[in-house]
């Protein structure tokens, strides 16, 4: 390990990891809170990232690091994280469990003037709740926020690192800003972070219909392909319009004849064929070769720039293909 290795893993063992730990009791305890909507023995556990990026540099003697983590950003997404779980006890006693279309309109309107687009309302299966987790509400609203394709496109690199971690921020910041925001018209509500959530979001936006999740594991919209980050807010409003169907089913088959993102990248991290794992759940990443790929390489981000959905338009790329089918 080289001296600016031991330096970041130093200060990192000094700062960061009784603050990380913490955060994980933290979030844990939602778990044992009265009334939480807890996991099943079908659902998923969650990869601690901060964690495992400490155990990796701290087993590889030989690892090199180029990129400078932004740090200030990772501490302003933990004191979010924290705010998440804090905020519960600002939620109203006995919270109202029906809105007007007009305030789901409003709704809407808020969550934009916050970055936040598109944005959809899906019924939180609890098989897609993390292992350890608790939520309050099966009420979801799923919050997506584009992601630069000009720092996308300039992958990987310090600057699509410093705009990722951007990105996770400020949609953690817009999380926090909704739930509050519906606490205050008499709402119950639980933001959940984009990084470190408490739900398996992909699929849970694919439910939502927003999109649909690509053989890199990640959601592909209309609007802005692979370059979204995404978050959820649960709440106690019971009269949501929950998407019916998903109109984008299609790109499983695209997906299965273009085979970009398998081929661009670099540690061979994307499989053709699924994993299914003892929980029923299925992904094509083989996660710890895609981690480390990521943690040394300014958070690789590679499958989203290759992907097609991210460049070029949903509606040619879906022409072009029905005509070969």
């Amino acid at each position: 390990m080289g001296i600016k290795q031991k330096i970041i893993m130093a200060l990192f063992k000094k700062l960061g990891v009784s603050r990380i730990e913490g955060l994980l009791t933290k979030q844990r305890s939602l778990g044992t809170m009265p009334d939480m909507l807890l996991p099943t023995s079908k659902s998923p556990t969650r990869f601690e990232i901060q964690l495992e990026a400490m155990k990796l540099m701290e087993e590889g003697n030989d690892i090199v690091m180029p990129n400078t983590f932004p740090a200030k950003r990772m501490l302003s997404i933990m004191k979010n994280i924290n705010l998440s779980v804090d905020s519960l006890d600002k939620n109203p006693i006995g919270p109202a469990a029906v809105a007007s279309i007009e305030f789901l309109n409003d709704l809407r309107a808020f969550a934009k003037s916050h970055g936040v687009d598109p944005l959809e309302f899906v019924k939180l299966p609890r098989d897609l709740i993390f292992q350890h987790m608790g939520v309050l509400y099966d009420n979801a609203v799923i919050l997506a926020m584009e992601m630069s394709q000009e720092l996308i496109d300039k992958a990987p690199s310090q600057d699509t690192m410093n705009m990722v971690f951007e990105t996770y921020d400020e949609l953690g910041i817009a999380a926090n800003k909704i739930a509050e925001f519906l606490r205050e018209k008499g709402f119950g509500a639980q933001a959940d972070h984009p990084l470190g959530g408490l739900v398996l979001f992909p699929p849970l936006a694919q439910k939502a219909g927003i999109g649909f999740v690509g053989k890199h594991g990640l959601l592909i919209t209309p609007e802005f392909g692979s370059r979204v980050r995404l978050a959820a807010v649960y709440t106690s409003i019971e009269n949501l319009p929950f998407a019916e169907q998903n109109d984008h089913s299609w790109i499983a088959d695209y997906c299965s004849s273009c085979g970009l993102c398998i081929r661009g990248c670099p540690p061979r991290a994307i499989l053709n064929e699924s994993i299914v794992h003892d929980t029923g759940q299925t992904t094509n990443i083989k996660q710890a070769e895609c981690f480390e790929y990521f943690l040394l390489n300014y958070a690789c981000s590679l499958c989203i720039k290759v992907c097609p959905f991210s460049k070029k338009s949903y509606s040619d790329i879906k022409t072009s293909f029905e005509k070969t089918r």
